[in-house]
């Protein structure tokens, strides 16, 4: 099992080890563009993500999405949907995916077993809260180049979560339609952001690779809030 995810707020202990074990389940791999559940299904399921891209969205009125979130190896996904007798979002594989199916009989024994785990999953969900408010704030108040310099900027974030030495280049299989849907616009703004940012010689995304030619202004013009995680000596 990889705890790199978890690792991230806190030094695992041999506790932290063993009640890990509990909330996994069966490997099983699915297809890319295939849905894990649809918006509104009964019993939502909490899966963890072992390898590949999930996307997590809403459906709208007019018949379109909103992109909630983008999820890669080590993520629980589902977990908005924890609290309800139906699914809070659509959950789809943008690519091939290896996930684990999490029986909330397991949540309910580690949570009465290991409150230190508990502490864990509590503050997994304060972080997935914040990344939500960020999103609000670029997808309501950002113009277009910012709202997709922003979406460069979480999901390198995210991917040095799993590997600190993740460099400026970095693999994201999303097409410009996931661009589109995940920062509020159409795909004709999407397109046009995404070679604005090219010609600046901020970032460039083509053909599922994502570069940042000039990181300090990136930051400048995102100004995204680093969010450093707080000391946990308290747990």
């Amino acid at each position: 099992m990889d705890l790199t995810r978890f690792s991230s707020f806190a030094a695992l202990e041999p506790d932290d080890l063993r009640s890990l074990e509990l909330i996994s389940g069966p490997p099983r791999t699915v297809r890319r563009g295939a849905y894990l559940r649809h918006e509104g299904a009964p019993d939502p399921e909490v899966y963890r993500l072992r390898s590949g891209w999930l996307a997590c969205s809403l459906s709208t009125a007019e018949g379109g999405r909103q992109i909630t979130r983008f999820h890669v190896a080590g993520d629980l996904v589902g977990l908005p949907s924890f609290a309800g007798h139906s699914a809070a979002e659509t959950v789809q594989a943008l690519t091939e995916v290896e996930i684990e199916t999490i029986p909330l009989q397991a949540f309910g024994r580690a949570f009465r077993e290991y409150p230190r785990l508990a502490a864990l999953l509590f503050l997994w969900a304060q972080e997935d809260s914040v990344q939500l408010m960020n999103l609000l704030a670029l997808v309501g108040r950002m113009p277009g180049h910012r709202r997709v310099a922003a979406l460069i900027l979480i999901l390198h974030r995210r991917l040095r979560l799993n590997d600190p030495d993740q460099g400026l280049s970095f693999n994201a299989p999303l097409t410009q339609q996931d661009v589109a849907d995940a920062t509020g616009m159409s795909i004709v703004h999407a397109n046009r952001t995404l070679r604005a940012l090219r010609s600046r010689g901020i970032a460039t995304w083509q053909d599922g690779l994502v570069t940042i030619h000039d990181a300090a202004k990136l930051a400048q013009l995102v100004n995204l809030p680093s969010s450093p995680m707080r000391s946990l000596h308290w747990l």
